[in-house]
């Protein structure tokens, strides 16, 4: 199968968002939500690759910028391949691509949450490392100033948080239901602030705290991976791999969708 990489541009959206359709979107896409993404983020210019053949748009990765310990990096997202062509070769050609994007204008290293199986096809083809996966723990109380001496964090404008939660206030407790669960589990998704479960009248909360990163998947518990791929040599040393160094919250991965208690 023939097919061509390039860099995407608004006049892909309706292909992209049918992309992502395609296997009964499973996470609610359309133009309204594209744009929010790709159009109206908050923290500079988007960048995302596609894969085109003669049936369409069939393959895409998206990348954000975003800060993290005072350095203007990128995170990687919407990695999707459609399922009739899925396999190395679109896969390969994109990351290449991101990987030329980023050598060229000089990013120093890009990290992404992406689930388990593809965190592993990333490490053991493409060269990201995994220095942590971030175990989900519940308590009814959390305190960010036990950490904040870690210098690998995300930091946002009050703009960012305005476009990711609909609020610039902190913290940010999302309600999250459970396939076939009646009762919704509740979500720290952000804090810059102690916070108690109490404080909304909730007896816990899940939350990503350090305490709860571990070095390889839980057989039992879920946990997500945090990835990264360096591409300058001053940040190849331990740092960016010490789990000690970071401090992740849950809304820093979209993964988690806020919804309002």
């Amino acid at each position: 199968m023939k097919f061509e990489i390039r860099r995407g541009t608004s006049e892909d959206a309706e292909g992209i968002v049918h992309l992502f359709s395609g296997e009964n979107n499973p996470h609610g896409w359309s133009l309204q939500k594209w744009r929010h993404y790709y159009q109206n983020y908050p923290e500079g210019e988007t960048v995302f690759f596609i894969a085109e053949s003669e049936q369409g748009i069939i393959g895409h990765y998206g990348l954000f910028p975003v800060v993290i310990g005072g350095t203007q990096v990128y995170m990687g997202a919407h990695a999707y391949v459609t399922e009739s062509v899925r396999g190395l070769a679109v896969i390969s050609r994109l990351m290449k691509s991101l990987d030329e994007f980023c050598v060229d204008n000089d990013i120093p290293f890009i990290v992404g949450f992406a689930n388990q199986k593809f965190t592993t096809v990333k490490t053991k083809l493409f060269k990201w490392r995994t220095p942590f996966f971030a175990g989900f723990v519940t308590t009814t109380r959390f305190a960010p100033s036990v950490f904040k001496e870690r210098p690998l964090r995300f930091q946002y404008s009050d703009e960012w948080l305005q476009w990711r939660f609909g609020k610039v206030t902190d913290p940010v407790v999302s309600q999250y239901r459970k396939a076939g669960c009646e009762t919704p589990t509740y979500q720290l998704l952000h804090t810059q602030s102690s916070v108690a479960a109490s404080d909304y009248g909730l007896p816990a909360f899940e939350c990503w705290s350090p305490d709860g990163y571990q070095k390889g998947p839980d057989g039992e518990l879920f946990s997500q991976p945090f990835s990264l791929k360096v591409y300058d040599k001053h940040w190849a040393g331990p740092e960016l791999l010490n789990p000690e160094n970071w401090y992740i919250q849950m809304g820093d991965s979209d993964t988690f969708l806020f919804e309002a208690i």
